[in-house]
């Protein structure tokens, strides 16, 4: 008897060090968000926030007074202030640089934008880029909602193919043209 108590504490003890315990306060915390959207290092991040208006949801008098970047720990990285308040729907777009200018480093940031009536937030991801063309970039998508305010993240397309440094003679990428690109373009 003194033997299986014995081997009880043990497995017991053994358990909770490894994080199997019946608590969650020994559980780590997650080291990225539940949904995100990746960009590249020095990738334009375009942003706006969506207010849905449907036959279940009602209008809103909602302005935009202003955004910032901040990193998961809530370390405010740039912030942006509208000298006055905009309209839901607004195109705003954050260059990865810090308040001084600087390239920000690759991780997980939140975009926070700041209205008349609360506060929304959206992660994102940046990735540095390998030299290899073989380097996939993947986002977890977030849902949106029919009713509530949302921030839409996204990137824009571009009419460029990327121009790989090894592996292949072609693009590495499904790129669609529409035309020609500025660097490429004949006077």
């Amino acid at each position: 008897m003194k033997r299986a108590l014995a081997l009880m504490a043990l497995v017991a003890v053994a358990m909770g060090s490894t994080g199997y315990g019946f608590t969650g306060a020994c559980c780590p915390q997650p080291e990225e968000p539940c949904c995100y959207t990746a960009f590249w290092t020095g990738e334009v991040v375009y942003f706006k926030l969506v207010v849905p208006f449907g036959f279940f949801c009602c209008p809103t008098d909602e302005l935009i007074v202003g955004w910032r970047i901040e990193t998961l720990d809530g370390a405010m990285v740039y912030q942006y202030t509208y000298s006055t308040p905009v309209a839901p729907g607004t195109e705003m777009q954050w260059n990865q640089v810090d308040m001084a200018g600087q390239q920000v480093a690759a991780g997980f940031y939140n975009i926070v934008i700041t209205t008349t009536k609360g506060e929304y937030k959206a992660a994102i991801k940046i990735v540095e880029k390998s030299p290899c063309c073989w380097t996939v970039l993947r986002s977890k998508p977030c849902g949106i909602s029919f009713c509530k305010p949302y921030i839409k993240v996204y990137r824009r397309p571009s009419c460029c193919a990327p121009k790989p440094s090894c592996c292949l003679p072609f693009p590495c990428g499904i790129s669609f043209f529409f035309g020609c690109c500025d660097e490429d373009a004949q006077p």
